[in-house]
């Protein structure tokens, strides 16, 4: 139980805009290697292919691998696009009864889904209708109205799920991360899920939905601070960084980043 499990999900076959979150979690991995950071000799990777799979069999095949493997103390878990979280949090959520998730994404992804159409933007509809999460035990941060139709918000008010708006978070960041703060203290452990789109294109351009208007890397490290402080998290995801659009690997290396940042301070 002392080590950590970093699962490459090389997957993007359910990915809504640009294919090529699947070349992320080597070139992750490849920068990670290279950082100097703390419980790094603990750390035992799992690799696994899904060239046979469409997306419900990858889902699955995740959650079961998962299930086989979670002898851990902390689980990260490196996409590949967003449809994953569906999978490892179902997987994680059988191990910690009490889990919270917290959503880093400028996108709500909570379209309307079927077992033949299942895309990277709908990993928290799934979970919420097939009760695997309540809604108040999902908190969505950086969502962004203009890239969500209105469809989608009142599908999010009809849920009942909190969720902080980028223009809100941004206009009081500091009145945020208090409120943030209050929030996650109540809570028993946490399941972060960390979309790269969730940050500014000119931090981040190498994402399938790379946009203008997200975070920048101070607001992100003060948000990390925070969870990471309360010693409530046990699992961690990054998705849709995407190695085709991005510029000298920056986004790589930023991801590569925020893992070491947090396993420095496990």
């Amino acid at each position: 139980m002392d080590t950590i499990g970093i699962f490459l999900l090389p997957f993007d076959k359910a990915v809504i805009s640009r294919p090529g979150a699947r070349f992320a979690p080597f070139k992750i991995k490849e920068f990670l290697l290279k950082l100097n950071f703390k419980n790094k000799d603990k750390i035992k990777f799992f690799e696994l292919n899904f060239e046979n799979y469409d997306t419900y069999k990858a889902h699955n095949f995740i959650t079961s691998f998962i299930n086989e493997n979670k002898n851990h103390k902390f689980f990260i878990f490196i996409g590949g696009d967003h449809s994953i979280t569906y999978a490892t949090f179902k997987a994680l959520k059988s191990v910690y009864n009490n889990l919270f998730l917290i959503n880093l994404d400028k996108h709500f992804d909570i379209r309307d889904w079927s077992v033949d159409n299942i895309s990277s933007g709908c990993s928290f509809s799934r979970l919420l209708d097939e009760k695997i999460i309540s809604p108040s035990d999902l908190l969505e941060i950086g969502i962004l109205e203009f890239y969500n139709n209105e469809k989608l918000l009142q599908k999010a008010e009809h849920y009942g799920f909190e969720y902080i708006r980028m223009m809100e978070l941004k206009k009081n960041f500091d009145k945020f991360l208090e409120l943030f703060k209050k929030k996650i203290e109540g809570v028993e452990y946490i399941y972060l899920s960390f979309d790269i789109d969730v940050m500014d294109i000119s931090v981040c351009p190498g994402s399938s939905a790379n946009s203008p208007f997200g975070l920048n890397t101070y607001e992100v490290v003060k948000i990390f601070d925070l969870i990471l402080e309360t010693k409530k998290l046990i699992a961690f995801d990054i998705v849709e960084a995407n190695p085709i659009f991005d510029f000298d690997d920056i986004t790589s290396k930023f991801c590569a980043f925020l893992i070491a940042y947090i396993l420095n301070q496990l």
